[in-house]
């Protein structure tokens, strides 16, 4: 039991050097085909604002705008 711990502390001293060593300086870089997949994203976004501009100016004119005579309506 004892020789068992003594091998886990080891192991874990062992993995832990080689993550201390790592520099951390490296850059990745996206690269084409993440430049690609990024810039439809972002094409998806700008052409959502179109219809939400449109739904929040007919909202706007709804509820702003004049009341229209409804003649033909009558209550029952």
């Amino acid at each position: 039991m004892k020789n068992t711990f003594r091998i886990i502390a080891l192991m874990t001293v062992l993995q832990a050097n080689a993550a201390f060593a790592a520099s951390g300086v490296e850059v990745s870089e996206l690269g084409l085909a993440g430049w690609i997949f990024l810039g439809f994203l972002a094409l998806i976004v700008a052409l959502q604002f179109v219809p939400a501009l449109i739904m929040i100016g007919s909202m706007l004119a709804g509820v702003f705008g004049k009341a229209k005579d409804h003649e033909g309506v009558k209550n029952n």
